[in-house]
């Protein structure tokens, strides 16, 4: 939905339906022409208006100057949370995976089917332990991405 402004009032957003087009344009100017002559739009147009006057605003025109980092902030938590939650659902099943590796370094002869059962637990310590660094890289960038939020958070003093 593309929104227009004009020169004479940059501060009024004109909203249409559809795409940025002429027939798009010429409902902005509708809208403005109505305006006007409703008395509503107190603005001087001494050569006249035309739908080629209209500027249109843009979704990236009206960010925040740091409303990218803001959003990245959050991507960093939220990768946080989902390494976090990984990490604790693979802890137990990696602890019990471990004392079936100490089995290697024993001096018990172990089975075919032990060594099997080892084989597919070195999966689990496998997938533990790589979201355990990637929970730990996440930390360390999520304590920055929360300094980022709690400062977008904090109102701004009256």
């Amino acid at each position: 939905m593309p929104q227009y402004t004009i020169p004479y009032c940059p501060e009024l957003l004109f909203k249409v339906p559809g795409a940025d087009s002429g027939n798009a344009r010429y409902k902005a100017a509708q809208q403005i022409t109505l305006l006007l002559n409703e008395g509503q739009l107190k603005i001087k147009l001494p050569e006249g208006f035309s739908t080629r006057q209209l500027i249109e605003i843009t979704k990236q025109d009206l960010m925040a100057e740091n409303e990218n980092e803001i959003t990245e902030a959050v991507k960093i938590i939220s990768k946080l949370s989902a390494a976090k939650q990984t990490t604790q659902e693979l802890h137990n099943q990696a602890l019990q995976t471990r004392g079936k590796i100490d089995d290697l370094f024993s001096n018990r002869v172990l089975s075919k089917q032990d060594f099997d059962e080892i084989e597919s637990n070195l999966k689990i310590l496998k997938n533990f332990a790589i979201a355990n660094l990637r929970y730990k890289e996440a930390l360390s960038e999520a304590e920055q991405a929360r300094h980022i939020l709690d400062k977008a958070l904090k109102l701004p003093e009256e």
